[in-house]
């Protein structure tokens, strides 16, 4: 075969791919990772080289609190967008008004009361003190930077993912412009001014994006999937809830887990957590990009969702796990450019969350069957007890393993999930298509289309909870 013939091949077999809305959102909500992932870096890079060190630390202070306000508050709205919209018919637009209304209240309500404390509590000259004027730019900040993170979980319940790539890559560049431009000027906090100012900026056209084209032709389009509508306020209420709690835990055991190492090891061990950690939760946002891809298409299929599950286990292993044995294996290099200390200290641990990955496949997809099937409490147990079982095992293991038992404990922690969940995992993914399954799967292709999702999946919500649906809002 010739090269022009091979290269043809392999450009159609691409083109076939990206036709799928399965494949296409996924890739694009990798590519929005790299993409979130690059532009982190480079903007603190860049924020340490024309800013003081003093005035980065209480702008990455800022920021960090911002960002830990508007996850608090959303009450994990955006992962029942991602469920629920791509079924939500005539009722999208009031299922994303009540999301952007009740995130960004919430929003607003956190941040005040946080903004006031730092305004009272702390003395001028304090590093958490705060103005009048500038807590007022903080409230408006967190609430716009609440709905502009439930815009990229609206556009990938859309199946327009590829707005997503687009939106953050200019903000990632708007922001590094910015934060260049106000370094030359006498603007106070210039580090979270130029983080948060873009986000109001870009919240106007993307906004209108997909309240003029996305939402209207997706209302049409997903009206005639079969159950269209919005959940009962029962079940959206139960769904978030569930999720919320889970996320609570994740979030306390992933904030809390430096704290802990620093109390029971030492304050360089956790400086030593700190480039592994950054690592593993890139590495874990590629697998939560393509499942989210995965509970789109299958809440839109639930019968079939079990086949899109195959099909986002191989990309999973063609793609995830190779990136976290090439991790795993470059560890020294990689932790070279922190110095050799970090080599010395750190490398073992980063391998080990590495590999922690490999069991980590089967509790992601064990979570998203969860989630197609509306059984979030169970998220939030096993959010529970992994964060047990971690920060139960670093404590015991540090005597011995020094922050390396972070890693063996994050393992252990993965492993014995896996273990638990594997049985339901793969009974799932070997349950045969659907009887009149015998075209295409989404978009065109193979089997890889598509798989069922549990049989008690049904109709979003169930006939006994539509009698309280969402209030609709009129155009």
């Amino acid at each position: 075969m010739s090269v022009g013939a091979l290269v043809s091949g392999r450009v159609r077999s691409m083109r076939r791919e990206m036709a799928n809305p399965l494949y296409r959102n996924a890739y694009a909500l990798m590519l929005n990772t790299v993409v979130n992932s690059v532009f982190g870096l480079l903007y603190w890079v860049f924020a340490a080289r024309v800013f003081s060190t003093e005035d980065v630390g209480r702008g990455n202070a800022l920021v960090n609190l911002m960002l830990m306000i508007s996850v608090l508050t959303s009450l994990n709205f955006g992962q029942a967008i991602i469920r629920f919209l791509p079924t939500a018919g005539r009722d999208s637009r009031s299922l994303v008004r009540l999301a952007y209304g009740v995130s960004a209240a919430a929003a607003v309500v956190g941040a005040a009361a946080v903004m006031a404390w730092c305004h009272w509590a702390y003395a001028p000259g304090d590093p958490l003190h705060v103005s009048f004027g500038f807590g007022a730019w903080f409230v408006v900040s967190t609430a716009a930077w609440s709905i502009f993170n439930l815009q990229d979980q609206v556009l990938t319940g859309l199946r327009s993912a590829l707005w997503v790539a687009l939106e953050n890559g200019v903000y990632g560049v708007v922001k590094l412009v910015l934060l260049v431009a106000v370094s030359f000027t006498s603007i106070s906090d210039g580090v979270f001014t130029s983080w948060s100012a873009p986000v109001i900026a870009l919240l106007v056209p993307f906004t209108l994006l997909i309240s003029r084209r996305l939402l209207p032709r997706h209302s049409a389009e997903s009206a005639t999937v079969e159950g269209a509508g919005a959940p009962g306020r029962r079940t959206l209420t139960r769904y978030m809830a569930g999720d919320y709690l889970g996320q609570v835990f994740n979030q306390a055991m992933s904030s809390f887990l430096p704290v802990l190492v620093v109390m029971v090891i030492s304050q360089s061990a956790s400086a030593y957590l700190l480039p592994a950690q950054t690592v593993f939760q890139a590495m874990t946002m590629l697998s939560v990009a393509i499942t989210s891809a995965l509970v789109v298409e299958g809440s839109r299929q639930p019968e079939r969702a079990h086949l899109f599950a195959r099909a986002v286990l191989r990309r999973i292993c063609v793609i995830v796990l190779p990136a976290a044995l090439l991790i795993a294996l470059a560890a020294p290099l990689l932790l070279w450019f922190y110095g050799p200390d970090y080599v010395e200290n750190s490398t073992l641990l980063l391998q080990l969350l590495m590999i922690s990955m490999i069991p980590r496949i089967v509790v992601t997809l064990w979570m998203t069957k969860s989630r197609l099937a509306n059984r979030t409490f169970g998220l939030a147990v096993q959010q529970l007890v992994h964060a047990i079982i971690v920060l139960g095992g670093v404590p015991l293991l540090a005597p011995t393993l020094g922050v390396d038992a972070v890693g063996w404990a994050w393992l252990a922690g993965e492993v014995l999930l896996a273990l638990a969940f594997a049985p339901s995992v793969v009974r799932w993914l070997r349950r045969p298509p659907p009887p009149q399954d015998a075209g295409p799967g989404p978009g065109g292709g193979d089997d890889d289309g598509a798989d069922s999702a549990d049989d008690t999946t049904g109709p979003i919500g169930g006939p006994d909870e539509r009698t309280h649906e969402i209030p609709r809002v009129r155009d």
